[in-house]
């Protein structure tokens, strides 16, 4: 196999060659020490000493910004997919060339030797994603544009002073106004669906590009005054936050790998302060004063008045795992944490801790961290329900959820006492907020019936609406399984989008043609030849046939209870896409369901969890029977948790009127 050329690094730090650093998790390139004195990035990055063999040589020649950001310069524009636009990076004196690898990050023992270890696994924050072009053209006003006019929604919790200072350095530095348009950019790939590729990728390159020119200079440049610190200390800031926003859209198979992800973000972000070493004083008597005197002494007043994290304080003080710096440090995190989940019901408002956790962890916690220890894990637990608790801030959505049930199968059933907590504390804060809301009226969609090729979206659909039932991992315990349940239901769901009499219909945006929701139901006109659980479903590999059979057993004895062989309508799932819940898109499907069986004079059944019951009484439905079952809990076989049902009724109006 040929390797791909590389400078050597002949005068590196012994730490660098020790290690014989190769592996980089900004793009995919090839970098060694960078010699930089006193400290390389490499060490800097990862928190490491940093020792050379000999004095250092005379450092080569600066490279400086041109001081404006735009300049002539010629290049073939790279289109990308789905826009008219080839859009390009914005033109800098400094060359394309220039290596975007300075901030590597040497491999850390992550879990356990079983598991992949981040240079094992592809956690690039931001992987390679083509070459741009080098002019500035519409897209990028349009970023800017939105930057400037969507700031609040970009960053929800940076005020409108803060957003000007930050625009006022970015015109000025050619890598900060990377960054920012990139950071435009992602956001857009999230508030556009439709383009979300599109964005994505336009975000990678602007952001890959900033780094580029970051890296172009060496630390001493950044030493040589406060001003040139300034859009470094920004820049930070808005590539850290970048960074959180990916590792957090990732929906891997294992935790293993979501864990080298974070891991990878922690040491970026918590590296790219290396610049900053020293000199967080001088910072208050520059132009960000007002920043330090009055915004951080408000965002970070760390006066905790909860007790959600006393039972892991209790725990960690007993496990003999912490001790002395290691204790206090973890104490301080669990701090941040308890501060956020103190601001109920408004937790959005301290949402800027959880995006600065990376950097507000002491480094004992984070060698912990990156160590895989469970004890250390437990404490991410908390982080993730955190977040769950802040998912309608754009960049977080399900993430939490996600993150906290993939741990939970990884650490397995002998953690389970330290897990309960935080996994009840999920569960009664989704229920609180069920049972609250009052299901809106969502006219921007439009209800159609589907055709053959929205099955893999329906079935995405599905999967991911589910994800938070315990049941679906009882019966899918593994990701091979879930996948294989995705590939059945896309099957399934095609074959009955060709039979014009099977019911399904979804709830599609009339603007981007994105499908947001679906229902399925069968009726006398809509009949189903055998019950999704009981088909061929309960064949698939690694599927648990107990828990198939199980629940058609139980919920088959609750349908006869409830309306015996009475003609209805009964629906068999309403599942809505975790990105756009809250908008009514269930409650739309539901309803038009209703008119079905309002002018077939005909009533509805539905067998839901506890937590949604509330939602359907308020469309009219009413409680008549349950069912329950035993299930393990995630990661576990032994039958220790109760799963359980509620079956409702509809009637129609002529037939409520005639009670």
């Amino acid at each position: 196999m040929m390797r791909r050329r590389h400078k050597k690094s002949r005068k590196g730090c012994l730490e660098c060659k020790k290690r014989h650093i190769k592996v980089c998790y900004i793009v995919d390139s090839l970098q060694s020490c960078d010699e930089t004195r006193p400290r390389c990035i490499n060490c800097a990055t990862v928190e490491r000493d940093c020792q050379y063999p000999a004095p250092a040589p005379a450092l080569a020649p600066v490279p400086t910004p041109a001081p404006g950001i735009f300049t002539e310069r010629s290049a073939s524009p790279l289109p990308v997919a789905g826009s008219a636009y080839a859009a390009g990076s914005i033109s800098t004196s400094v060359s394309a060339s220039a290596s975007v690898s300075s901030l590597t990050l040497a491999p850390e023992p992550l879990l356990t030797s079983g598991h992949p270890s981040p240079s094992q696994v592809d956690v690039n924050p931001f992987p390679y994603a083509g070459e741009m072009q080098s002019n500035v053209d519409l897209v990028h006003m349009q970023l800017l544009h939105h930057y400037l006019t969507g700031n609040e929604q970009i960053y929800p919790f940076v005020y409108g002073g803060l957003k000007e200072t930050i625009m006022q350095v970015a015109l000025r530095e050619p890598f900060l106004i990377h960054s920012v348009l990139a950071m435009a950019a992602r956001h857009l790939s999230v508030a556009r669906p439709e383009q979300k590729d599109y964005y994505r990728t336009l975000a990678i390159q602007l952001q890959t590009r900033a780094l580029s020119i970051f890296n172009s200079f060496s630390l001493e440049y950044f030493d040589q005054s406060m001003e040139r610190r300034i859009p470094a200390f920004l820049f930070s800031s808005v590539l850290g936050f970048h960074a959180l926003c990916d590792m957090l859209s990732y929906r891997d198979s294992d935790y293993a790998t979501s864990h080298a992800r974070y891991v990878g973000y922690v040491h970026l972000h918590r590296g790219l302060l290396v610049v900053m070493d020293g000199h967080w004083e001088d910072l208050k008597t520059t132009e960000l004063k007002i920043l330090f005197d009055n915004v951080i002494p408000q965002w970070f007043e760390l006066s905790c008045k909860g007790e959600e994290c006393s039972d892991l304080i209790k725990l960690i003080e007993s496990c003999g795992r912490f001790q002395g710096e290691d204790l206090n440090g973890a104490k301080r995190a669990i701090e941040c944490l308890q501060w956020v989940l103190d601001a109920k019901p408004d937790y959005k408002s301290r949402v800027h801790v959880l995006c600065s956790f990376a950097v507000l962890i002491p480094r004992p916690l984070v060698r912990m961290i990156a160590e895989g220890a469970p004890e250390a894990m437990v404490i991410l637990s908390y982080y993730y329900v955190a977040l769950h608790f802040c998912r309608d801030v754009w960049l977080i959505g399900d993430s939490g959820k996600f993150l906290l049930t993939s741990l939970v199968n990884h650490l397995g059933p002998e953690w389970s006492s330290w897990l309960d907590k935080p996994l009840r504390m999920m569960r009664e804060h989704d229920e609180e907020t069920l049972s609250r809301e009052t299901p809106p009226m969502a006219l921007e969609f439009k209800i159609i019936r589907p055709s053959e090729v929205d099955a893999a979206r329906i079935a995405d659909i599905h999967v991911a609406a589910m994800y938070s039932n315990p049941l679906l991992h009882a019966q899918f315990p593994t990701p091979e399984s879930l996948r294989a349940l995705t590939s059945f239901l896309e099957a399934d769901i095609a074959g009955a989008i060709r039979n014009a009499a099977t019911g399904i219909l979804v709830a599609q945006d009339p603007e981007t043609g994105v499908i947001a929701g679906f229902i399925r139901w069968t009726s006398p006109s809509h009949p189903e030849d055998v019950k999704l659980e009981s088909g061929d479903l309960q064949y698939l590999e690694g599927c648990r046939r107990e828990f198939l059979d199980g629940y058609t057993s139980v919920a088959e004895a609750a349908k006869d209870r409830s309306v015996g062989d009475k003609p209805c309508y009964r629906i068999s799932f309403v599942c809505t896409d975790p990105a756009y819940q809250g908008r009514g898109a269930g409650t739309l499907l539901t309803r038009k369901l209703l008119e079905m069986a309002e002018d077939d004079r005909l009533s509805v059944y539905l067998e839901s969890t506890k937590v949604a019951v509330p939602m359907y009484e308020k469309l009219g439905f009413q409680a008549i029977d349950a069912f329950q079952m035993q299930i393990p809990r995630p990661g576990d076989t032994e039958l220790s948790e109760t799963y359980e049902e509620v079956c409702t009724i509809w009637h129609p109006s002529t037939l409520t009127s005639q009670r």
